[in-house]
């Protein structure tokens, strides 16, 4: 019997390449200890999230372009990207798709207080909303904390404005921030009117 340090007792354990070679996968790469080919389907991996790190000038926009362009070509797949800076802009037309302009002043937007059925996945949806919509007046109001009582009133305009939703099955018109902001402003307590103004 000997006690070994990890160190010591790697030397005693032949290394072994792990390989990834999908036959419906798509090109990622070279696997740097055997040189064969990095071949991945993504949904078939463990975890299909990755992450393209690398300094300035280093490749980083032509390997997200061409994992995009090899996804489209390999998969009936839909493919969304958010693209502040516009710079795929080009990338999607080429491939036919669709430009989405979401800004203040462009005709689409977007419905922070969306929900429908399937949202939260069997938790209790107002309570997922209403952390949202908590997280959410943080930021607005300038990152702070909010106070115990401000959060109370939040978690119930949150349940308010959405209770007619949830009564009707999900159907009619969605709740949208506006309607969070008119319930805040018919509350009593000052703190309210504080947050609906920020």
């Amino acid at each position: 019997m000997r006690t070994l340090t990890t160190e010591s007792t790697a030397v005693f354990i032949p290394f072994r390449a792990h390989e990834i070679m999908h036959p419906d996968g798509i090109y990622y790469g070279q696997n740097v200890i055997s040189k064969n080919m990095i071949v991945a389907n993504r949904k078939q991996l463990l975890n299909g999230n990755s992450f393209i790190l690398g300094v300035t000038g280093s490749g980083k926009s032509f390997t997200a372009k061409r994992e995009i362009v090899n996804q489209i070509l390999a998969s009936d797949d839909d493919i969304i990207l958010i693209d502040p800076e516009r710079e795929y802009s080009a990338l999607v037309n080429a491939l036919g798709g669709e430009t989405v302009h979401i800004s203040a002043t462009s005709q689409n937007h977007i419905n922070a207080m969306d929900m429908n059925r399937d949202y939260g996945d069997g938790a209790n949806p107002i309570i997922l909303k209403s952390e949202f919509v908590l997280s959410l007046c943080e930021q607005l109001i300038g990152g702070h904390q909010l106070g115990a009582k401000e959060k109370s009133l939040i978690d119930r305009c949150t349940a308010a404005v959405y209770r007619k939703y949830l009564q009707s099955n999900y159907k009619g018109q969605t709740p949208t921030l506006q309607d969070f902001r008119a319930e805040l402003l018919r509350q009593s307590e000052p703190e309210a009117q504080d947050i609906a103004c920020d």
